[in-house]
């Protein structure tokens, strides 16, 4: 093996692995020094050793593109195998990189990654760090982020100053950097099963993309180990692949539930080439390093979302050697790459066609990746194997989501925000619905719209809700749509301007018209009618979405808000009620019209925040008072925003009325009848209130707080 050694000052590191080359410690032949500038003393070195010396500088040249083509025609001329760096002060190039790709040694004076750059020795005294090192590596694009090779740790004594600390890291450089390319070259030249060949192991269940991935590694050089249907299809693809069995010479077992978990796979993927001691016990155990891991798992989660599917099925879809090799690669970073997503492929194969391998930065963004999702896809057993058993309150809760949007911003402008949907997901959300025009979705929008839906879940008949700010502004329900929109409409005509509008019938022509005529943010219903939809989407901004209403009452998630420090889960506030269970707590009874009333304002008012009250006649709100610290100063915004509408209209209150200054307050407004929880220990002044206006009062005996 011929070697080249770059360098460009003292040169003490070349004269220790010249003196290795010389008494056979290295198996090599140096076949010349390169330095960069001529009055290095090193050069002096190299002559009294008598080492040919070539010189120029950068300098001499209009670019170090060519720079660097001059020196690669002089390693070429003498067929060199190996650059070695020895304190060469210059940026390794593309032009050098692309042809020697893991080729080119460096050896740096910290324990990378800590301390890269110029002053790593001085870097690492004044750093605040009880150690540092030497650490040997192959050169990339980056600054000191190539793959690392080796590492041996120093103290930094109290003691120390930062000559006395240089000195005893030259000493471990004079000495680790000779018996580390003896070894290394051991290897190359195939005294050592290891590094011959750079080994990927792929076994995916998503082929998409494989084929061509592997084909990109085979054509670095790369061998492929594979199994079962990953190898059938590689090999019918006409790429050569190693069988898992000839790696282990152990045969897969138990229905293959048996087959990667072994020594001589997860010893390849965990070993540390930087350790001695590792290394040398992949040689005693015939462990050979793998270098790529290209792996994705048994579908659980689409296994578990088919109907009628059996326990004992998700259970054999549960995968555990994929999980573990992606764990064991991901952990050992620092020397293999993971790649789990098909995304990554084309940024993995474009890294090592021009280096040999991929970037520190890349295996870390990687192997977080992989972290992620095993993460994720434990937290779906677990969740799927606790609901099977019906526990309730378990001692952790670990939730999965996937992204589905990055937002522009947040609630305001300088906070950033994504959008996520729960991994199993639920059909009737604003997650599920499908934007069919406009602008995306912004986070107010969001929940805004979620807002809307989940009271639109509270109708049978056709059913408009108009949203501003999470609180309906305006609800109606009729006989068709366009009679149930111009309810809601004329609810409040005000506050509808700017809303998010949800149907739960198809929007026909006659609504969109209507619809047309105003500034709205969203409008989502089961579907459009063709005249509707080409109407709509004439405003280029207006989002249109369809949300499939057949399913808004099925797996109807907990719900859960984030504090600071924690997270509150609860189950929706979804009880269904019957009016049977209803009482009547007053002298007069409500009339059949009021008790259809009484009951559209209840449905109503549990959606607004706390405190609640709404003012409905049988098919409309009137008047919404939300989220005031009183209730009474609720119930007067309602009241006032009524009107003249108030003759025959009913009021909800979401909790009871501590007093009876509210109810005093509605029958002096002519509201005719009540309906709320009940509760207060002040309940029979507001019952004897009541009576006073001849108002008939329903208790349910059911708080709808809403914060």
């Amino acid at each position: 093996m011929k070697l080249a050694m770059f360098a460009s000052g003292n040169g003490s590191n070349f004269q220790a692995i010249a003196k290795a080359v010389a008494d056979g410690t290295i198996d090599a032949e140096l076949t010349l020094l390169f330095c960069d500038r001529k009055d290095a003393y090193v050069v002096e070195r190299a002559r009294l050793m008598s080492i040919p010396v070539i010189s120029f500088s950068p300098k001499d040249f209009e670019s170090k593109a060519m720079y660097e083509a001059e020196i690669l025609h002089l390693l070429e001329e003498e067929q060199i195998d190996l650059v070695i760096l020895a304190g060469y002060m210059r940026i390794i190039g593309p032009t050098l990189l692309e042809a020697f790709p893991m080729r080119i040694i460096n050896i740096h004076p910290s324990l990378l990654p800590d301390f890269p750059g110029l002053f790593a020795i001085r870097d690492a005294f004044y750093g605040n760090v009880s150690e540092t090192g030497v650490t040997i590596h192959y050169v990339d694009d980056g600054v000191d982020t190539g793959p690392i090779i080796a590492q041996e740790k120093i103290a930094i004594e109290a003691s120390d100053t930062l000559d006395s600390l240089e000195e005893k890291i030259h000493n471990i450089e004079h000495k680790l950097f000779p018996t580390v390319l003896g070894q290394l070259i051991k290897t190359q030249q195939g005294e050592s099963p290891f590094m011959t060949k750079k080994r990927a192991l792929i076994s995916v269940s998503d082929k998409k993309g494989v084929i061509a991935f592997a084909k990109g590694l085979v054509e670095q050089g790369i061998e492929i180990i594979s199994t079962g249907g990953t190898k059938a299809a590689l090999e019918q693809a006409g790429i050569t692949t190693i069988s898992i069995e000839e790696v282990t010479d152990f045969p897969e077992m138990m229905d293959g539930r048996v087959k990667t978990l072994h020594p001589k796979i997860h010893g390849g993927l965990l070993g540390r080439r930087d350790l001695t001691s590792h290394m040398a016990a992949m040689e005693t155990y015939d462990i050979q390093p793998i270098d790529f891991v290209c792996v994705n798992l048994y579908p659980f989660k689409e296994t578990i979302l088919k109907e009628d599917v059996k326990q004992e099925q998700a259970i054999e879809n549960i995968d555990i050697g994929g999980p573990s090799m992606l764990r064991s690669a991901a952990k050992n970073h620092q020397f293999v790459t993971v790649v789990v997503d098909p995304k990554d492929y084309e940024r993995v194969l474009t890294e090592v066609s021009k280096t040999g391998t991929t970037t520190l930065a890349t295996r870390q963004k990687l192997a977080a990746k992989v972290f992620r999702h095993t993460a994720a896809y434990d937290a779906l057993i677990a969740e799927y194997l606790t609901d099977a058993v019906g526990d309730k309150d378990p001692e952790t809760l670990t939730l999965t989501y996937d992204l589905k949007q990055v937002l522009r911003y947040g609630e305001n402008s300088h906070q950033q925000a994504a959008f996520y949907q729960n991994t199993l997901p639920v059909s009737f959300s604003i997650a599920s619905a499908k934007q069919l025009h406009g602008k995306e979705l912004s986070y107010n929008n969001i929940k805004d719209a979620d807002a809307a839906i989940r009271i639109s879940r509270e109708f049978e008949q056709p059913a408009v809700v108009a949203v501003k700010h999470m609180n309906p502004c305006g609800i109606g329900i009729g006989e068709t749509i366009n009679e149930a929109y111009r309810y809601a409409y004329e609810a409040d005509p005000i506050s509808i301007f700017g809303g998010i509008i949800v149907l739960n019938r198809e929007v026909d022509r006659q609504t969109a018209e209507k619809m047309h005529q105003l500034f709205l943010e969203i409008i989502i219903a089961p579907s459009f009618s063709e005249a509707a939809f080409a109407i709509l989407s004439s405003k280029k901004n207006l989002r249109l979405m369809t949300l499939d209403f057949s399913r808004k009452d099925q797996a109807i998630e907990d719900e859960k808000v984030s504090v600071l420090g924690g997270l509150l889960v609860q189950n929706q506030d979804i009880i269904k009620e019957k009016i049977e269970d209803w009482q009547v707590v007053t002298k007069r009874q409500p009339t059949e019209d009021e008790l259809k009333a009484l009951e559209f304002a209840w449905k109503t008012v549990k959606h607004v925040k706390s405190n609640a009250i709404v003012v409905a006649n049988n098919h409309q709100t009137l008047g919404i008072g939300a989220g005031q610290m009183n209730r009474v100063g609720s119930v007067q915004i309602a009241i006032d925003q009524a009107g003249t509408k108030i003759n025959e209209a009913v009021l909800a209150s979401d909790a009871f009325f501590p007093m009876g200054d509210s109810v005093e307050y509605a029958g002096k407004h002519g509201i005719k009848a009540i309906i709320q929880p009940g509760g207060s220990i002040k309940d029979q002044e507001s019952i004897e209130m009541a009576n006073q206006y001849g108002i008939a009062m329903v208790f349910t005996d059911i708080r709808h707080f809403r914060h």
